[in-house]
C-alpha cells in the first residue's frame, strides 16, 4: 500500500472545507428546488437539516476532511465525488423514513437526484480551489535520505526541479542523533543496502509511524512520475501495478469508453470542425487535413489525422520538433493548437482502434527511433495505445528536446503503471482546464 506524506494544515483550513461543503449543499438544493419546483428550499426543514448531517458525516467517514485532501495532489479530488454519491444510499433511506409525501416530493419531481449530481461537482470544485489557496501554507516536511553521495545529489536535483518544499537531511548511515521523532519520512536510495543495525533502526521508525520509501516510490507518490534514472529491470519485475496490461476487462471497458467519447465528440463538434475547415481554406492554400505517420501500440505505424496548422512545405528540410512561436505555423494555426481544435480529427483514429482517448502522445517514427537509443525504457510507452490526451500532456509543458522527452516518458510510465478509469477521468477534466486556459502547444 502506498504511503502518503502531505503537508499539515491549520485546523482553520479544515474548517474552510467544512464550510465549503455546507455552502455547496445549500447551493445544490437551491438550484435543484428552484429548477424543478420553481420555489426556494426550506433550509430549516427536518429533511434539509437531516440530509446535511448525513452528507457531512459521509464525507467525514470517507476522510474528506483529512490534511491529505488539501495536499499536493496531481488529481482533482474526485474521491469527494464518489463519497457524495455513496451518501445517496443513507440519504434515500432517511427520506423514505420521513414518509411517502416527502419521498414523492423529493424523488418524484427529481429534486434530490438533481441536487446530488450538482453537489458532487461543487464538492470537487471547492476542494480544488482550496488546494490552490492553501498550497503554499503547508508545513515543510523533513526527509531523511539514506544512501550514497551520488544518489543524494540526484535526489536534490530532482527535488529542486519539481519544486517540492522539503527539508532534506542526508546521511550514508543511520546514527543515534536521528530519531523517529525528528524526521517525517525516510527515503532509501537503490544503491544502499541497510546493515543489520540499520534494519533494526528502520523497523523502529516504521513502528513509530514514520513512512519509509524507496527512491522510486517516493517520486511516484509525490511527483506522480516513474523516475527512469532510478529503476532497473528488477524494478519492473517486482513493481505493483500495470493492471491495464494483463486485464482483458480493463481493456474492453477502456475501448467502450473510447468509442463512446469519440463518437460523442464528433457529433457535438461537427459544426465547429466544419467552420474550422472553411477558415483553413480561406487563410492558407493547401489541404484542410494533415496526415502523418505515427507510432502506435506495439510499435505499429498508423496514419494520424489533424487539421493542418502549418504552411505547405514546412518540413522540406526534414523532420523537426515544433517549438513555441514556430514560424512554420500560420496565425489561425496557433489558435487551433492552443485550443486543441486541431486534434479533433483524431477521433476518427480512435474509432478505428488506432488510438485511445487517454494515453501517451503518439510520436513520429523518426523521433521514436532516436529516443529509444538515448532514453532507457522509452519503447515501453508503446505497450498501450497512444492517446488524444494523456497524463504527460496535462502535467508537463510541450517540449522539443531529448530532455523533455525523458521528462514526459516518466509521466507516461506513471500512467501505464497506475491506470484506472478514475485516473482517465482526472486527465479528461484536467484537459478541459488546459483547453479553457488555452495552454495547448
Amino acid at each position: 500500500m502506498r504511503q502518503s506524506l502531505f503537508g499539515v494544515y491549520h485546523p482553520s483550513h479544515k474548517l474552510a472545507l467544512l464550510l465549503g461543503d455546507v455552502a455547496s449543499i445549500a447551493l445544490a438544493f437551491y438550484l435543484a428546488t428552484h429548477f424543478r419546483l420553481g420555489v426556494s428550499p426550506d433550509f430549516l426543514s427536518l429533511e434539509y437539516i437531516g440530509l446535511n448531517i448525513i452528507i457531512i458525516s459521509c464525507l467525514f467517514l470517507g476522510n474528506g476532511y483529512t490534511s491529505g485532501v488539501l495536499g499536493r495532489a496531481p488529481r482533482l479530488p474526485l474521491n469527494t465525488l464518489f463519497i457524495i454519491l455513496a451518501s445517496v444510499v443513507p440519504s434515500t433511506l432517511f427520506i423514505y423514513l420521513l414518509g411517502p409525501e416527502r419521498f414523492t416530493a423529493l424523488f418524484g419531481r427529481g429534486v434530490f437526484p438533481f441536487a446530488m449530481v450538482v453537489l458532487g461537482f461543487l464538492g470537487v470544485a471547492s476542494r480544488y480551489v482550496l488546494n490552490l489557496l492553501f498550497r503554499g501554507t503547508r508545513k515543510v516536511r523533513k526527509i531523511l535520505v539514506l544512501g550514497s553521495v551520488k544518489a543524494q545529489t540526484r535526489f536534490n536535483q530532482s527535488i529542486s526541479a519539481m519544486q517540492l518544499h522539503m527539508d532534506i537531511v542526508h546521511t550514508q548511515e543511520l546514527s543515534n542523533n536521528i530519531t523517529p521523532h525528528n524526521v517525517d519520512a525516510i527515503v532509501i536510495t537503490p544503491d544502499h543496502s541497510p546493515s543489520k543495525i540499520e534494519q533494526q533502526s528502520l523497523i523502529s521508525y516504521r513502528l513509530a509511524g514514520t513512512p519509509i520509501f524507496s527512491l522510486s516510490d517516493f517520486f511516484e507518490s509525490f511527483s506522480f512520475i516513474v523516475p527512469v534514472q532510478e529503476i532497473n529491470n528488477d524494478w519492473f519485475i517486482r513493481a505493483e501495478g500495470f493492471t491495464m496490461l494483463h486485464s482483458s476487462v480493463a481493456v474492453r471497458v477502456k475501448r467502450a469508453c473510447d468509442i463512446g467519447v469519440a463518437f460523442t465528440l464528433l457529433i457535438l463538434t461537427a459544426p465547429l470542425m466544419l467552420l474550422t475547415a472553411v477558415l483553413i481554406k480561406i487563410v492558407s492554400r493547401g489541404p484542410v487535413l494533415f496526415s502523418q505517420t505515427r507510432v502506435g501500440i506495439e510499435g505499429k505505424p498508423f496514419t494520424l489525422y489533424k487539421f493542418r496548422t502549418m504552411r505547405i512545405g514546412a518540413e522540406n528540410s526534414g523532420a523537426q520538433w515544433a517549438s513555441n512561436n514556430d514560424s512554420r505555423i500560420f496565425p489561425l494555426g496557433h489558435f487551433l493548437r492552443k485550443s486543441r481544435i486541431d486534434e479533433l480529427p483524431q477521433c476518427w483514429n480512435i474509432l478505428r482502434g488506432e488510438m485511445s482517448i487517454v494515453g501517451p502522445r503518439p510520436e513520429r517514427p523518426e523521433f521514436t527511433s532516436m529516443l529509444t537509443k538515448e532514453i532507457p525504457y522509452y519503447d515501453l510507452r508503446n505497450v498501450v495505445k497512444p492517446g488524444l490526451t494523456g497524463w504527460a500532456q496535462v502535467s508537463y509543458p510541450y517540449g522539443a528536446s531529448t530532455e523533455d522527452a525523458l521528462r514526459k516518458l516518466q509521466f507516461d510510465l506513471y500512467y501505464i503503471k497506475n491506470y484506472s478509469l478514475l485516473l482517465d477521468l482526472n486527465i479528461l477534466l484536467r484537459t478541459v482546464l488546459v483547453t479553457l486556459k488555452r495552454q495547448g502547444r
